[in-house]
């Protein structure tokens, strides 16, 4: 009767604890840059679309517009870790802007360039856009000169420190070597798909792009090998801290989020409670706290490293139907796995609830491919009792008991 009583409520009290919280950003434009203040996470600039820029000084509890002075998009922005450096935006039709922390006011520089630029590194300050174009700042920004011409490619994201890597459509990897980001060849690239982001250090070589791709190489690209990231959606951005590069961020289309703890020997996934494409994400000494950005005004923030995340399994099975399986161990001290297969990429969500009926937890709310996937549910700040848990995908929904003993 219980069983019954928890399916058919349809209304729970709902109990944050943490993971990828949305923010009020204000506007309903797509945003497609994200940075702060590398001294203060708290200080937090966001670009997009139409010239939009968003500035908080308390962590997102507040959002405000600033005159950007132009209705350009707006692709990147960046901070700059470097006394009297700026922060700096790039956008559609060459567009460079310019702010001092110390005032706050933007300020549009004359640019080399009328392609659209899509990124621009925070060391050595080289942007780079459509139809292979880069240029380059030596004076922090105040004065751009363009780059000699390596490929006809869109140019889609750069990394200007430790290995400086400019990568674009159609698989295109530029390298540049002993020069500050002057001097740039062509490399070897192992795909032919779109590629949309490298790391702000590139410490560690990992690239993402179309159709889930994430190639990574150990022997400064000399060879790359394809990882295993079990989703077919555009992947935008890829950020890691400085402080520790084993735990890699990845953001996507549909709402997608994965997360390595392990350089990226496996992803899995993270909730991000939307379905809106996350077009960049930001992390920097601090790998707990990081903001994500992406369409419709969409900004997200964690403080305790995005929270949980579900590891996809793979096999050769072919899986015809949707399922979720008891939990094991059961009873359980003080985490268990929850096990669930579906048999076409959906939308599913796994809750957690008290015998009340009170949601306690979502572990699952996105978008999952074809295949048996698991997670784990830990109970470390919850009393021994009853708790179920509920699988919604489409149509498909269950429930199932599990039981806690301290």
């Amino acid at each position: 009767m219980k069983i019954k009583f928890l399916l058919a409520l349809l209304f729970f009290t709902n109990i944050s604890y943490g993971g990828w919280v949305q923010q009020n950003s204000g506007t309903t434009k797509n945003l497609y840059g994200v940075n702060f203040n590398h001294g203060n996470e708290n200080q937090v600039w966001v670009c997009g679309q139409d010239g939009t820029i968003l500035y908080t000084s308390n962590g997102g509890a507040t959002w405000i517009q600033q005159n950007s002075g132009t209705t350009n998009t707006l692709n990147a922005i960046i901070f700059m870790e470097q006394v009297g450096a700026p922060i700096i935006a790039v956008g559609n039709n060459g567009t460079i802007l310019r702010c001092s922390i110390s005032n706050l006011v933007w300020n549009i520089i004359p640019s080399p360039t009328p392609r659209n630029l899509r990124d621009v590194s925070e060391f050595n300050f080289i942007a780079v856009g459509d139809s292979g174009a880069m240029i380059r700042s030596t004076d922090l920004g105040l004065t751009w000169s363009l780059l000699p011409q390596v490929t006809t490619q869109n140019l889609n994201a750069v990394t200007g420190i430790f290995s400086p890597t400019a990568v674009g459509n159609n698989g295109t990897i530029l390298r540049s070597t002993g020069s500050g980001g002057t001097n740039w060849t062509l490399a070897s690239s192992p795909t032919a798909e779109n590629l949309y982001g490298v790391p702000l250090f590139f410490s560690t070589y990992m690239i993402v792009g179309g159709n889930g791709l994430v190639i990574k190489s150990t022997n400064n690209g000399a060879n790359w090998s394809q990882l295993t990231t079990n989703t077919g959606a555009k992947l935008s951005s890829i950020e890691y801290s400085g402080n520790n590069d084993s735990r890699v961020y990845i953001t996507g289309n549909n709402g997608i989020i994965l997360k390595s703890t392990n350089s990226g020997t496996t992803f899995g996934r993270q909730i991000s409670g939307t379905t809106a494409n996350l077009n960049a994400n930001f992390f920097y000494l601090n790998d707990l706290t990081g903001y994500i950005v992406g369409d419709n005004g969409t900004i997200l923030k964690t403080t305790d490293g995005g929270g949980a995340f579900t590891y996809t399994q793979n096999n050769n099975s072919v899986i015809e139907n949707f399922a979720l399986y008891q939990n094991y161990p059961n009873p359980f001290n003080p985490s268990t796995k929850i096990n669930f297969e579906v048999p076409k990429e959906t939308f599913v969500s796994i809750k957690i609830f008290d015998i009340q009926g009170k949601e306690i937890e979502t572990l699952a709310g996105g978008l999952y491919s074809q295949g048996s996937h698991n997670m784990e549910f830990n109970a470390r700040n919850l009393a021994s009792g009853v708790y179920y848990y509920k699988m919604e995908a489409g149509k498909f929904s269950t429930a199932k008991k599990m039981l806690l003993v301290r």
